[in-house]
């Protein structure tokens, strides 16, 4: 599955002035101080319950974004959490009609606009389009977690560029790509797991200051990522894993590690190689391709097959494809028995099923660490680390649990 994880260093903040001029006609300025405000509630909460992470105490919500569905309905605000000057993070709040809930939160820099020369390079190798000007993107889309897209205007026609990844498509051809669940599922999604909770959990599992309903449980698991490119790849792989000349981390092995580091040093599993060999290891067991592809069928096995080749043969995993809501109450027991779970995320799903050769496959490999679910209006959030770069809260009820498997190893 095709995707890269690298730091933007240049994070553009806001857009053009006329975008921003439509998202605030689009949504109302009280629509969006509304949203902001439920953002701030939520980051200040968090970190008067959890103290981190640290960057984000104090710290307050900017530079807003509007973001669309495919039926040209505004669903969400990006804000970008600064403090003291410096971005420190990003949250996505869905609108008035979701009524204000935190959809995404994380530490890393917030999705960002590529420059004009970016997306001309893009839409020149991916759609053979030779553009000589880019103008401004017409309107960002909000399709779920892990999609969101820039759409332009060029040569009389749309196109959409992925701000995950550096990919486009013709903006037509989006509605192959599934949508976030409309404000009416996403709220029946929030009673759907609510009500499928155990009873055991039904009291608050937090030792903390907090209300009754507050449940909170997380692994220690460090971000790691393949990035240390003169030491890492000359040293333990015999074919580098590049992409377009480069040397990046590519999410399935990466995501391996940071359970590997998990397990070798929270667990007692000192046999397991680490960092840098272990990456390398997971890339050929998971047969991860050169162009970053880690099939979801040879992801558990592969983590599973270098465990035995270092003596540890009591791991097992288990992969569920699509799961159902109630599953984060799997996931809340999976973390509180001490099993991290890696979770993929799939736009176009060559692996699971569908056409092999279009759309093209991307997907996006995240550990599940642990879990909160803070307050009465619910927000079901399970905490990940990406890659090597940063910490992800993300509501499940929003992410519409399609293209998304599960896949957890335990030992």
């Amino acid at each position: 599955m095709k995707k890269i994880l690298v730091i933007v260093l240049a994070v553009v903040l806001t857009l053009s002035l006329s975008l921003t001029n439509v998202s605030f006609a689009a949504g109302g300025k009280k629509e969006v101080a509304l949203a902001q405000q439920a953002g701030q509630v939520w980051l200040d909460s968090t970190v008067a319950l959890t103290g981190e992470p640290q960057e984000w105490i104090g710290a307050c919500l900017t530079a807003p974004q509007v973001c669309y569905n495919l039926k040209g309905d505004l669903n969400a605000y990006i804000f970008a959490i600064e403090n003291n000057g410096e971005v420190v993070g990003y949250i996505i709040v869905g609108s008035s009609a979701y009524g204000y809930p935190v959809f995404e939160a994380g530490d890393g820099a917030p999705p960002s606009i590529p420059s004009a020369d970016g997306v001309k390079s893009t839409l020149e190798r991916e759609l053979g389009l030779k553009v000589e000007e880019i103008g401004n993107p017409t309107r960002l889309l909000l399709l779920g977690w892990d999609k969101l897209f820039a759409v332009y205007q060029v040569d009389r026609q749309e196109v959409a560029v992925d701000l995950k990844v550096d990919f486009a498509m013709p903006a037509w051809n989006l509605t192959a790509v599934d949508t976030m669940p409309s404000p009416e599922v996403y709220k029946a999604n929030m009673e759907a797991t609510e009500q499928s909770k155990p009873e055991a959990l039904a009291s608050s599992t937090w030792t903390g200051e907090s209300t009754a309903s507050y449940i909170r449980n997380e692994l220690t698991m460090p971000k790691w990522c393949s990035g240390c490119y003169g030491g890492c790849y000359g040293s333990c792989c015999f074919s580098p894993p590049l992409y377009e000349g480069q040397q990046v981390c590519w999410c399935g092995p990466t995501s391996g590690v940071i359970i590997g580091h998990y397990y070798r040093t929270q667990r007692g599993y000192t046999g397991l190689p680490s960092n840098c060999n272990l990456y390398c290891e997971l890339w050929n067991a998971m047969k991860t391709d050169n162009n970053g592809g880690t099939s979801i069928f040879n992801y558990g096995p592969g983590f599973v097959g270098v465990a035995q080749n270092h003596n540890y043969s009591n791991f097992r995993y288990y992969t569920q494809i699509c799961p159902s809501l109630n599953f984060y109450w799997n996931i809340v027991n999976y973390i509180d028995w001490g099993y991290p779970t890696a979770m993929c995320a799939t736009i176009f799903y060559d692996d699971v099923g569908g056409d092999p050769t279009f759309p093209p496959k991307k997907g996006h490999f995240v550990v599940i660490k642990g879990y909160q679910s803070p307050y009465a209006g619910y927000e079901h959030v399970v905490l990940c680390v990406d890659g090597g770069h940063s910490t992800l809260y993300i509501n499940w009820d929003y992410t519409g649990l399609f293209r998304c498997t599960c896949t957890i190893w335990t030992a």
